[in-house]
């Protein structure tokens, strides 16, 4: 694919562009790389509503982040002399401004899903912008997917503009072949890299305060800070607060925020005034924030990833990549010349990755799942980008069953697209469903619990843990944020919710629960801790942080942090009946016999029991009657324990010597006997007698030779009798014992005199194999090791026989035993 380079002198770089959109978004889908900044979202939306392709439809063009979609709505507005939702409107989560006059409609990913659910034709929509594509939300590639099928099936009419700052285009270009690609440079100032890494033991406010006063005197304009969330931007704003003079304002920018106070912080700063603006990377691409000419990068954001060990959803801290801190910096480089203080080392820089992995890859499906349910294909059929592992998928169908989303067929239920009609993650609306069989008690205390599980923590109550006192704090605050959204899903559910309308008294607070978190009921062990049904271990930090005198037995989880411990810590909770788990989730309870090996028995056992995911709720021993479950356990155990765990005797051991000494002389047409082997083909030679073997004693009675000598053929059996015998007669005719050894050496102990007048050494494998003789004295005691009998009688026998004459004068030492004749006897009776 030719990618189109424009770089000429213009007001916005990307209206070098213009000519080449406009040609080729008439007949193809256009794929458009142009940094922050070069005015993709502010210059190109307006020109292709001039475009006379798109008269007669709706444009609508995807944000990934709120306060991105109200900025451009109002900027957009602004250059046509209109308010908002005349020309330009927008959608969100909440916040709809739309009319019949609108014909260019600013949203976010996920209302694009639901667009495309209730109308997959998108009849009057004639061009679908994908907006800071780069991002990668899981949302977008989601939509994207969407829309190429709906392309394919139904609308081949309909155009696709792929828009990012820093994007793989040759990996979009593999899902859209045959769009153009064009590409902008963007027009940007020098930036100045400062390092100042971070001494660990320090916090990170406290740094970045430090480096805000250095810059703040060492530059003039505004600056902005990255920062990882809304916690250490508070407190940062805290220091600032404290230290400048009235002629500093300091704002502050993350998703959670009030809307109002988001669009001051992007405002320019007032006449004669700064402004630092402390940011999560709301504000890496997706807004532009006027007279910014300092940044400070802390170099962390919080990412949400799915641990599938634990199977836990875990925001935390991480290092940012190189094309964020790229990103990042280009921020002070907008209207001239800027200064960029990274608070890492230059080290670490040239440490980062390149791209932070998908976001598709590393969070719960379980919403994006159902979503493809809804739309009637497999998730992994789509054409993503991305497709989601084994692990994601297998956890989202497993989450969706317990929610009664999807049946035991993986089929969508009824209920399961009333869940997905909501916009939330499954799980907060089956609390909205679930509550509308109640009273209206019951939906007001649904509406205010999922609006504050879907919110940040409530930084005022970090320490507790029960989920009731959080409610309790919100009644006392009518005008927190939180009651916001809960009075927007009130509305949906037609119910009134404020801090009259919400009973925790009367309301069922843990019947919502655990509509919404049945995989995180967890049951009490006897040390303590918790243990879930879906696997993991829990525990409060301590017995108190549960708010009463003794654990409960029954708790359901909302939220846990991962600690370098076994288990999980407990962040909020709230206790459940028994009684309630057995009735709800009575139809997930599975029965099941398991077996194992009993090392103090000897034997396997059995047991029957009553499980709810990963927890026990009674089992008891009963008799080990599945001989197949017998033979895997009993095979499982011998490939974990070795060949040692095998009760095997002598002979057979010199068996399987015997065996791999042919193998190394004969060659590979011998089976291997050797135990890396043997252990790895253990279901093929020696399942098929274990049948009805349940005890070590009756695995010592098992005839161990004759199984190991059926993976012999008769030739092989016969030669290996003939060349490579267990006995070997001496120069007396008496038959001495060949001992075979694991190292592939064959031994013999015979008295020296039994040896005289041998001629030769002996040998086996057809002479290919010495043996080697201890000769012993008449006592039985070694007086010498060799495998060259002839060279010994020639050689170091002459030193042996002096001491022998010696100390066993009644023996014949003859002075060339090479010619003697081999006796048994002692000289008098020779």
């Amino acid at each position: 694919m030719i990618i189109e380079d424009f770089w000429f002198d213009c007001v916005l770089p990307v209206e070098t562009c213009w000519p080449a959109l406009e040609k080729y978004i008439e007949d193809q889908d256009v794929i458009l790389v142009a940094p922050p900044g070069a005015g993709k979202s502010t210059y190109l939306p307006l020109k292709l509503l001039q475009h006379p392709k798109f008269a007669d439809q709706k444009i609508i063009m995807l944000q990934p982040r709120q306060i991105a979609v109200t900025s451009i709505a109002n900027y957009l507005s602004e250059q046509l002399n209109e308010t908002v939702g005349h020309t330009i409107g927008y959608r969100m989560r909440g916040e709809t401004k739309v009319s019949a006059h609108t014909r260019l409609e600013i949203v976010t990913e996920g209302l694009l899903t639901r667009m495309l659910q209730n109308d997959p034709e998108l009849a009057n929509v004639g061009l679908i912008i994908f907006d800071e594509f780069h991002e990668r939300n899981i949302h977008s590639d989601f939509a994207l997917a969407l829309c190429l099928e709906v392309k394919q099936a139904l609308r081949d009419d309909l155009r696709l503009l792929v828009m990012s700052a820093t994007l793989d285009a040759a990996a979009v270009a593999n899902l859209l072949p045959d769009a153009k690609q064009l590409e902008s440079h963007g027009r940007s100032f020098p930036v100045t890299s400062h390092y100042r890494p971070r001494d660990k033991s320090t916090l990170l406010e406290q740094h970045v305060f430090k480096i805000i006063k250095e810059a703040v005197n060492s530059h003039d304009g505004d600056i902005l800070v990255f920062l990882p969330g809304a916690r250490k931007i508070l407190a940062t704003q805290q220091l600032c607060e404290q230290y400048f003079e009235q002629d500093i304002e300091t704002y502050t920018l993350f998703g959670q925020l009030d809307k109002q106070k988001q669009r001051l912080a992007i405002r320019p700063a007032k006449q004669g005034m700064r402004k630092i603006v402390l940011a999560t990377n709301i504000a890496e691409t997706s807004l532009t924030i006027d007279g910014i000419k300092v940044v400070i990068d802390s170099g962390l954001e919080n990412v949400a990833s799915f641990n599938w060990q634990r199977r836990i959803e875990q925001l935390s801290s991480k290092q940012i990549s190189k094309a964020s801190a790229t990103q990042r910096a280009g921020r002070a480089g907008r209207l001239t010349a800027g200064d960029c203080y990274r608070l890492w080392s230059k080290d670490t820089q040239q440490r980062l990755i390149a791209q932070r992995p998908a976001q598709i890859l590393e969070t719960d499906i379980s919403g994006l799942y159902l979503d493809a349910k809804v739309w009637g294909s497999e998730l992994s059929e789509l054409p993503l980008l991305d497709t989601p592992s084994r692990s994601q998928l297998d956890y989202a169908k497993w989450v969706l069953s317990l929610l009664g989303a999807i049946d035991s067929s993986a089929k969508i239920t009824p209920h399961g697209r009333a869940l997905n009609g909501f916009g939330c993650h499954p799980r907060l609306a089956g609390m909205l469903v679930d509550s509308q069989k109640g009273q209206p008690l019951q939906k007001a205390l649904a509406c205010l619990l999922v609006a504050m599980l879907e919110f940040r923590p409530i930084s005022e109550l970090r320490r507790e843990t029960q989920l009731r006192q959080h409610l309790r704090f919100l009644l006392t605050q009518p005008s927190h944020p939180i009651w916001t959204q809960a009075k927007r899903w009130a509305k949906r559910l037609g119910c009134s919710c404020d801090s009259r309308s919400v009973s925790l008294e009367k309301g069922n607070l843990s019947e919502l629960l655990s509509v919404a978190y049945p995989d995180q009921i967890g049951r009490l062990r006897d040390n303590g801790t918790y243990q879930l049904v879906n696997g993991t271990g829990a525990k409060y930090f301590n017995s108190k942080d549960q708010g009463t005198s003794a654990l409960s037995k029954w708790i359901i989880v909302t939220k846990l942090t991962i600690s370098d411990q076994a288990d999980a810590l407990i962040q909020m909770a709230e206790p459940i009946d028994e009684h309630l788990v057995f009735e709800r989730f009575k139809h997930h309870f599975k029965r099941q016999s398991e077996y194992s090996w009993s090392h103090t028995l000897a034997k396997v056992v059995a047991r029957e029991k009553q499980i709810f995911g990963a927890i026990t709720l009674w089992e008891k021993q009963i008799e080990a009657s599945d001989g197949l479950q017998c033979v895997q356990i009993l095979i499982a155990q011998i490939k974990q324990q070795g060949l040692s765990f095998l009760p095997w005797k002598e002979k057979v051991w010199t068996f399987i010597y015997r065996v791999s000494l042919a193998r190394k002389v004969e060659g590979e047409h011998w089976p291997d006997f050797s135990e890396t082997s043997l252990l790895a083909e253990l279901e093929e030679w020696l399942e098929p007698f274990l049948d009805g073997i349940v005890t070590g004693n009756k695995l010592q009675q098992l005839d161990w030779l004759t199984i190991l000598k059926n993976r012999l053929t008769w030739e092989q059996q016969q030669q290996l009798d003939h060349h490579y015998p267990l006995k070997m007669k001496d120069a007396t005719g008496q038959d001495c014992k060949l001992v075979y050894s694991a190292d592939e050496q064959v031994e013999m102990q015979v008295k020296m005199q039994h040896m005289y007048g041998y001629d030769g050494s002996p040998c086996v494998a057809n002479g290919k194999v010495p043996i080697t003789l201890t000769l012993l004295s008449p006592a039985g005691r070694a007086l010498q090791k060799t495998q060259d009998l002839a060279g010994f009688w020639q050689g170091s026998y002459s030193q042996i026989q002096k001491e022998m004459k010696g100390r066993y004068p009644k023996h014949f030492w003859p002075d060339n035993p090479a010619t003697a004749q081999a006796t048994t006897r002692v000289k008098k009776y020779m």
